[in-house]
């Protein structure tokens, strides 16, 4: 315990600053979904509850309307007047500025466990659709109430992200016009999964202290890859396998039951998470909102699941070797039929194996005792739990588990190999399966 007796230190880092109109751009369009407004919302929902003795609730919102200044906000005591600190402009998909906000929430509101909440767009473990944006035209993004935190393109939905490798790599572009798309909102910078990585793993070396939960109330964050990239920077992760709507989480509720209960553990808070979020879009005033996922990894649990998933595909790699049609068979059928999200390379893991066992009619043993490890691993029930709390609203939602994996029907991701999870061999398979060199 400290010496300020404080439980909680609560982190949210609040990537606002996008929905600029690019002149480049033909027209006049934005190639993010603004976000500002709803961040304000959020921050005075966060307000009703407010900090107490033993919970600090800290907030780092970049915007687009201050070009000049970024905001570190301490959110006071219910009542009391905001206490905003201005610093300079931060670029919010640069590791440095989480890093740093991460420092210093720990070193001026020290306590026994700190989370932090990841909020804005996302994309899971995606690095490429900020180029595909680069060489289109034409793009025209608006959001309202019930819309959820995506991109619209030509009538089709596709997230973006924060959590967006650097847009520098765009100006390596060859078409001279496709290089003025690459003006982003203010930063021209995202965080990719490796420097989201960078950013804990420096803040820990920096104060000591390892963040207990990482929260992402972004979308389609709740992926094998994205758990595996932060498996050493926190304990636990509460994330959404689908995109989330625009409205995010419910910060009042969550707020309400941690100031009232401050001495929750963080597998419990990470719980709790869960638990409010499937409550408030259970409710009739989000009765418009059709599909809703959340769930809470404990990421202690992500190198065991790795071994057992690079275990699975060494067999699947054997037999496709082979020729086996039973395995080739069951492939597709799984692929097929599995539960999948906005983006549809991704699909839920347990759904996607229980089809994969159920239609294989070979005779090798070997896999279907690794997809029974696998699924085992999911399962609310099995200690130590992986999946802690999981909540899927909508049709089909309810056969989701908790977390995604990366199973392509659009070609395979050059940037696949980036995630430290391509190394286990689940990229070998897929590029094998998909006949890719």
């Amino acid at each position: 315990m400290t010496q300020t007796n404080r439980r909680w230190t609560l982190m949210v880092y609040m990537a606002g600053d996008n929905g600029k109109v690019f002149d480049q751009l033909q027209g006049g369009k934005t190639l993010m979904a603004p976000m500002e407004s709803q961040g304000w919302k959020d921050i005075e929902e966060m307000e009703a509850v407010g900090s107490t003795a033993e919970v600090a609730i800290l907030v780092q919102f970049d915007t687009l309307s201050d070009r000049e200044h970024t905001y570190r906000i301490y959110i006071p005591a219910n009542g009391e007047k905001r206490e905003i600190q201005n610093i300079p402009e931060q670029n919010t998909g640069n590791p440095d500025s989480l890093r740093d906000f991460i420092v210093w929430g720990i070193e001026k509101y020290p306590a026994e466990n700190y989370a932090v909440i990841l909020w804005n767009h996302g994309t899971g473990w995606k690095e490429d659709d900020i180029y595909e944006f680069a060489r289109n035209r034409g793009l025209q993004i608006q959001a309202s109430e019930d819309e959820v935190r995506s991109l619209t393109r030509n009538n089709r939905r596709l997230s973006h992200a924060f959590f967006l490798s650097s847009i520098t790599e765009v100006l390596q572009l060859e078409d001279e016009d496709s290089r003025a798309i690459a003006f982003d909102d203010s930063s021209l910078d995202f965080l990719d999964n490796a420097k989201l990585q960078q950013a804990f793993r420096e803040a820990e070396e920096k104060t000591g202290k390892k963040v207990s939960l990482i929260g992402m109330d972004a979308c389609l964050m709740s992926m094998v890859e994205v758990a595996y990239q932060l498996r050493a920077n926190a304990n636990y992760m509460v994330a959404s396998q689908e995109v989330e709507p625009l409205s995010g989480y419910p910060y009042t509720a969550i707020l309400q039951n941690l100031t009232a209960n401050a001495e929750i553990a963080p597998e419990e808070l990470s719980k709790l998470i869960v638990r409010e979020y499937k409550r408030y879009y259970e409710g009739e005033s989000r009765g418009s909102v059709t599909k809703v996922t959340q769930s809470a990894t404990n990421l202690m649990m992500l190198e065991k699941l790795a071994l057992v998933l690079g275990r699975l595909a060494t067999v699947l790699r054997q037999l496709l070797t082979e020729e086996d049609i039973y395995t080739e068979s069951a492939i597709y059928h799984a692929q097929r039929k599995a539960v999948r999200f906005h983006d549809k390379d991704f699909v839920d893991l347990h759904n996607f194996l229980k089809l994969l066992g159920d239609k294989y009619a070979g005779d090798n043993s070997q896999l279907t005792q690794v997809i029974d490890e696998v699924m085992n691993l999911m399962i609310l029930e099995v200690e130590p739990q992986m999946i802690l709390a999981n909540v899927g609203l909508g049709v089909r939602f309810e056969r989701v588990k908790g977390l995604s994996i990366y199973s392509l029907v659009r070609g395979y991701s050059q940037f696949y190999e980036r995630s430290d999870f391509a190394g286990c061999g689940w990229g070998e398979f897929l590029r094998l399966h998909n006949d890719i060199n």
